[in-house]
């Protein structure tokens, strides 16, 4: 007959109590991590009839404008900019893009208040003039985000990930640049 010594023999309820403190520590652990994450704070449960904005991030650029509704409420609402020198908003909520950057617009309606990011995106060169075996590195400025160049032709100017452009050839090219769903374009002349 085998004997069992007293460490091995709990009782069968503190080992389940000892599984479900486990499981319990993870999930908040858990829980814990995923609200310090981006994830949570763009997760936005908006409830009918409450006062919110008809979008939290906007991306626009320079010289571009865009219409904020404020649904939800009867009271007036009031726009304002945190940085006007970036994007300003007027009574309507009608956002006008000026320079590359960030800047939040708020919205008012009594004691209620919701913001709304937006990010202004401009490219470094709008015309290039390049010789040819030149090259050039263009940027876009006013948000830090992953960035997809193109070239129109690619026997004129090419090119790569980094937007770096290479002069190949005598002629003309465009080269688009696509961000966050918006294109920038830059003409590129080699001589």
């Amino acid at each position: 007959m085998k004997r069992h010594s007293k460490k091995n023999r709990q009782p069968l309820i503190f080992r389940i109590y000892k599984y479900i403190a486990i499981i319990i520590i993870a999930l908040l652990v858990i829980n814990y991590i995923y609200s310090n994450t981006s994830l949570f704070y763009n997760r936005r449960i908006i409830l009918p009839f409450s006062f919110h904005l008809s979008k939290s991030k906007l991306y626009l650029l320079v010289g571009e404008e865009y219409r904020l509704f404020a649904f939800g409420d009867k009271e007036r609402v009031e726009f304002a900019s945190t940085n006007f020198n970036i994007a300003e908003v007027n009574f309507a909520g009608i956002v006008k893009a000026y320079r590359p950057g960030k800047t939040y617009i708020i919205a008012k309606s009594g004691d209620k208040q919701f913001r709304c990011l937006v990010h202004v995106i401009d490219i470094n060169k709008k015309k290039l003039t390049l010789s040819v075996g030149k090259s050039y590195r263009l940027k876009v400025r006013g948000i830090i985000a992953p960035v997809s160049y193109k070239s129109s032709d690619k026997r004129v100017a090419a090119v790569n990930m980094f937007g770096r452009v290479k002069a190949k050839g005598k002629g003309r090219a465009t080269i688009y640049a696509k961000v966050k769903g918006k294109v920038l374009r830059t003409e590129i002349v080699v001589n």
